[in-house]
């Protein structure tokens, strides 16, 4: 058991708007017809510590009663911050205090298997205070979700104008774990690639649209 994961907290990046996809990819449907953002959020609940997901608020309101563990932050961030808007919101609401390390998920990659995050979690521990960042590899491809220290996540995004989290891994002393999950390097940040995954265009809750146009969801 990796004893980092008391020490993690997942941030389920949702805010974007999702306009290449017709909707929200934070609605997108997912195993067991459930929204992609649950689907991550189950995940991470079941070997971190705390989970949390950052979606704009009328998505939020969507979600809220399908997330029975874990923490809805809203983000008002500009649509071109791309996923930083998502860290620095989370940033700023506190949700980082007393975790060690930051598992960041954004949501149009596909949901990691649970021995892929404590693939991650063992090698932060093997390597101590050396690391900054633990990523994912399959076959040689990079991805998500990553691994970074809180403290160097906090000191990235409290400032007026977020780096996108590639540029802030550059400059980090960062491990790359070699995992069996080709899940890892896939993502569905466009239709074709949702379909070549699920077999069906994009697809959201029946009526989505009107519960978004419904009255905001406060920030938790």
């Amino acid at each position: 058991m990796c004893t980092l994961l008391a020490d993690v907290v997942m941030l389920v990046l949702a805010s974007g708007r999702g306009e290449r996809m017709g909707g929200p990819k934070a609605l997108l449907r997912w195993t067991d017809d459930q929204p992609l953002a649950v689907a991550h959020a189950e995940i991470g609940a079941a070997v971190c510590a705390r989970v949390v997901v950052v979606a704009r608020a009328s998505v939020a309101l969507i979600l809220r009663p399908q997330l029975p563990i874990g923490i809805l932050v809203t983000s008002t961030a500009p649509g071109s911050l791309g996923p930083a808007g998502s860290i620095a919101a989370a940033v700023r609401a506190g949700v980082l205090e007393s975790m060690r390390w930051v598992l960041l998920a954004p949501v149009d990659g596909i949901p990691a298997a649970p021995k892929t995050i404590l693939a991650l979690c063992h090698a932060a521990a093997s390597c101590a205070q050396s690391v900054h960042a633990v990523r994912p590899c399959f076959e040689g491809r990079r991805g998500h979700p990553v691994l970074v220290r809180s403290d160097v996540v906090a000191d990235a995004y409290l400032v007026h104008r977020p780096l996108p989290l590639r540029d802030v891994l550059r400059g980090l002393a960062c491990v790359e774990v070699s995992v069996e999950d080709p899940s890892v390097a896939a993502d569905l940040n466009t239709p074709e690639a949702y379909r070549a995954r699920v077999g069906t265009a994009p697809c959201f809750d029946v009526g989505w649209r009107d519960r978004m146009a419904s009255k905001p969801c406060p920030i938790w």
